[in-house]
């Protein structure tokens, strides 16, 4: 899993950060923006939603979003990047601004991840992983289950054809196959697929089958020609051809190895 790097930790308050600035600037996020407000009274704007300010909400800034703040505004603040994988596209799916029941949880979560940061020593590196990883699960957890305005558009197409691929990997999922079948023109259906998960219908599908690939070789006995077959690939060569591309050993070197890290 692809861990998050933590860019900042603290407490932002607009009294002593902005004095005398009644809303700050608006301006297009850059990393995942994680928020606990302390007290009430401002006002949120994260692209076309809108949202009073009160402590029992978390704001779940995204990275290319534009946002900007009616003051006053105090809240507990995490920024962080997070690579290509689940954890990010989980987060991606949050609601902008959700109401939470369990204020205290969140402020303990906060208040330690700061403390901590602020006095970073390299065996306190794991405890902050392991803090950021359970904010980020309670956030995704905690999030309205209701789909926000983006994933009624790029992210629910995106949902759509990801289960439409796992219901037919073993087909023809071309580019215009699968478009077809989401009732959209490929070109507008690949940029919203990429944009809703950062890849490639091309490099998704081959992703899936290498994973389910993987689970054949170590769970079955079957030729390669019958896991190719069963994945959706066109031969047994090309099927090989790719998996030593994805993972860089051949598919009867990576159960052999696979085999051998077990110890009777």
């Amino acid at each position: 899993m692809e861990l998050p790097n933590l860019v900042a930790a603290g407490i932002y308050d607009s009294r002593i950060a902005a004095k005398n600035i009644a809303i700050s600037k608006n301006r297009k996020t850059t990393m995942f923006e994680i928020e606990l407000p302390v007290e009430g009274g401002g006002t949120s704007y994260i692209d076309a939603n809108t949202t009073p300010i009160h402590p029992n909400m978390i704001i779940s800034a995204k990275p290319g979003q534009l946002r900007h703040t009616k003051f006053p505004f105090k809240c507990y603040y995490v920024h962080m990047i997070l690579p290509e994988g689940v954890l990010r596209n989980a987060l991606l799916q949050t609601e902008d601004f959700f109401p939470i029941t369990r204020y205290e949880t969140y402020e303990k979560l906060f208040t330690r991840l700061i403390r901590h940061y602020n006095f970073l020593s390299p065996t306190e590196e794991i405890l902050v992983q392991s803090l950021l990883l359970e904010l980020i699960y309670l956030v995704i957890q905690d999030s309205a289950a209701k789909p926000t305005g983006k994933a009624i558009g790029q992210d629910s197409i995106a949902e759509k054809a990801i289960r439409h691929i796992g219901e037919h990997l073993t087909e023809d999922l071309s580019l215009e196959t699968v478009a077809k079948a989401m009732s959209l023109s490929p070109v507008y259906f690949h940029n919203s697929f990429k944009a809703a998960t950062g890849k490639t219908l091309h490099s998704y599908i081959e992703e899936q089958r290498i994973k389910k690939a993987i689970h054949l070789l170590q769970t079955t006995d079957h030729s390669l020609a019958k896991i190719a077959y069963e994945c959706g690939f066109s031969s047994q060569s090309y099927f090989s051809f790719v998996f030593k591309r994805r993972m860089g050993q051949t598919p009867r070197s990576y159960i052999r190895e696979s085999y051998g890290k077990y110890e009777l």
